[in-house]
């Protein structure tokens, strides 16, 4: 039985399905990336390939807008991590037979229990890279399973080949390798529509970024009489993209389903998950504000929102979206957060609600929308004494300016703008921890 579809990345490995095109590798590219072309015709006939090509880097960026890029797949992995699994009692053993104190061996254990989820995820697509530079390798570990759905991984063995894998090719962090495998193998087994994106991310982000990834579609479509004209060919291509996205829309329901059960999470978990998804709201909404022009204004809203409830979700029980776009007939309040922050610099402005104003427009935002958040908040009375305004492209000197005259009314306008936005997200910094620092310093006129 014959190949129909294959995915060869650059000169290092080829993945194959037999029968028909397969929808998965759909997701790495866009539309545009399609190439139709002639083939070198026999015995007088034509025919044409269809494939759909782009860099390592291009897959990489379109993975991170759809929203399956490399902060969600670390914030993925780090809600399935195994942490008392092989690696723990590969580690254990290990150091024993070095003979270290069972003190000591406690200390190192919880440093290596506490190492980074994006370490794990790190040190495994170093050790896919060298495995796929070396032609006398078979296997690449993880991708063989992900087309041969008859090769069902196992925890077990398959984690242990990897970890002799490290050693062999002598790559630090074997232990965190071991783990990331052994918790991948049971995300596969549990959630393969998850994986599959998952595994493929972690092994492209340790490759050049101009690496060439090609889909090769030519082989079905000459099954289906598609391939002996340039139109049937490209209509061969609609049809496969319109298919396989309307198969991919019941996977995005599934991935959202399981991220929606991670975000529930109570504890460190929901906070590691929600700043790594902030991280990829902020790429999406950067990307979305440099080609303007192609988005509407409440796509561009939409997406600063969406960031801001992210860094808000990241503090956890304590600070909760009430409601997003709330209106009543006279107004409209673009997030209304519940407080209940128990730290005394929170406890001391007694505010039981929090409104906040997001405005994503090209020019810096002056005194007059500043006003306009003023009276909301007064309107509410004791109610809210806090408001966070948040702009990305800036606030005017008069804005500035005028922040400290609210606070004679015993209130306090917080303002944040892109370049905070960004910094909080890289260094993963609490919004309230900013807010009472940096953020308290710019409401006072610092």
């Amino acid at each position: 039985m014959g190949y129909d579809t294959s995915l060869q990345i650059g000169d290092r490995c080829t993945f194959m399905w037999r029968k028909h095109a397969n929808e998965l590798p759909r997701m790495l590219f866009e539309y545009d990336q399609l190439h139709v072309t002639v083939e070198d015709a026999e015995e007088g006939e034509q025919s044409y390939s269809v494939k759909f090509s782009a860099t390592v880097g291009q897959v990489l960026e379109t993975l991170a807008k759809t929203g399956l890029g490399w902060n969600a797949a670390v914030s993925a992995y780090a809600a399935i991590r195994v942490e008392h699994g092989q690696a723990t009692g590969a580690y254990m053993g290990d150091r024993r037979f070095d003979g270290l104190g069972w003190e000591r061996l406690k200390v190192e254990l919880d440093e290596f229990m506490r190492r980074p989820a994006e370490l794990d995820l790190l040190r495994l697509g170093e050790l896919m890279k060298l495995q796929s530079e070396d032609e006398e390798e078979a296997d690449i570990v993880l991708l063989e399973s992900l087309i041969n759905e008859e090769q069902s991984p196992h925890p077990f063995i398959d984690a242990f080949e990897a970890y002799k894998a490290a050693m062999k090719y002598g790559v630090e962090g074997k232990y965190e390798i071991l783990r990331a495998v052994e918790s991948l193998i049971h995300l596969q087994r549990d959630a393969p529509l998850l994986a599959w994106p998952l595994i493929i991310c972690v092994f492209l982000r340790s490759l050049p970024l101009n690496e060439l990834i090609e889909l090769d579609l030519s082989d079905d479509a000459a099954d289906f009489s598609m391939a002996s004209s340039e139109e049937d060919a490209r209509a061969y291509a609609a049809q496969y993209w319109q298919d396989s996205s309307k198969a991919l829309a019941g996977t995005a329901q599934s991935l959202a389903r399981l991220f929606g059960v991670l975000s529930s999470f109570d504890g460190a978990l929901s906070t590691e998950f929600w700043a790594a998804r902030s991280a990829d709201l902020l790429r999406q909404l950067l990307n979305l504000n440099a080609d303007a022009s192609a988005h509407t204004t409440k796509s561009r809203g939409d997406a600063l929102e969406s960031l801001v409830e992210a860094l808000v979700r990241a503090e956890g029980a304590e600070l909760t979206v009430i409601e997003k776009n709330f209106r009543t007939t006279e107004e409209e309040i673009d997030i209304v957060l519940s407080n209940s922050l128990s730290d005394p610099f929170w406890v001391a402005q007694r505010s039981p609600l929090i409104l906040v104003e997001c405005k994503n427009w090209r020019d810096k935002v002056g005194v007059s929308e500043l006003r306009v958040l003023e009276s909301k908040m007064r309107d509410r009375g004791a109610l809210c004494r806090i408001g966070i305004f948040v702009s990305l492209s800036g606030f005017t000197k008069p804005f500035i300016e005028h922040l400290r005259r609210f606070q004679e009314t015993g209130g306090i306008i917080f303002a944040v703008d892109g370049n905070d936005l960004a910094k909080m997200v890289e260094a993963r910094e609490r919004l309230t921890d900013w807010l009472k620092m940096t953020g308290l310093k710019r409401a006072l006129g610092g």
